[in-house]
């Protein structure tokens, strides 16, 4: 899927957090990551062919490290009451395209989830060699003659919008914005 805005420039991925200090959900979503970082060293030793026509393509700008990716994206909260964050689309700077580049891994993998146009951060709900292998499979696919393009597996916005969502959801009644998020995750 590619950004709404008509030329790629300027877009943003919102994404919205589970409760300020949810220990729990934090824990077991750091966990997962750890759990996919030690099926991605699992599939790179077991499966040679997997190792040299994806992983090898994809490691060549960026180390996979799912521990490290998990811990960034928890940094990027910007309220620090972990309510929202955004990530860059346009990538002008390579640590954008990194961040970009592991976000979409990890909307593989069920990380986050879409609802709407923005994405919820989730425990995984099915973490298997299968899954992680699948998710860096895709990301690979989109390579061309330039790069791989993981803007073209994430739903985005124009930046402005973004930005409105992520004052609006920060301004928000904490008990109002979860149950707003249990609706959109369809939980229970």
């Amino acid at each position: 899927m590619t950004p709404e805005t008509a030329d790629g420039k300027d877009a943003i991925v919102l994404v919205e957090g589970p409760a300020w200090g949810d220990a729990e959900f934090y824990g077991r979503w750091l966990l997962a990551a750890a759990k996919a970082q030690k099926l991605v060293q699992q599939a790179k030793r077991d499966d040679e062919g997997f190792q040299n026509t994806v992983v090898d393509s994809l490691e060549t700008l960026r180390c996979l490290d799912f521990g490290i990716m998990a811990t960034v994206f928890l940094s990027k909260f910007v309220d620090k009451e972990f309510k929202t964050f955004l990530v860059a689309v346009d990538c002008e700077e390579l640590t954008d395209f990194e961040d970009l580049m592991d976000f979409a891994l990890m909307v593989e993998m069920g990380f986050f989830t879409l609802t709407g146009d923005r994405y919820q951060m989730t425990v995984p709900a099915k973490m298997d060699v299968d899954t992680v292998k699948d998710a860096l499979r895709k990301l690979a696919e989109t390579e061309d003659e330039d790069w791989v393009h993981p803007e073209q597996l994430v739903v985005a916005m124009p930046k402005s919008r973004g930005k409105k969502y992520q004052h609006l959801l920060g301004n928000m009644r904490e008990a109002q914005r979860l149950a707003d998020r249990k609706a959109l995750l369809f939980v229970d």
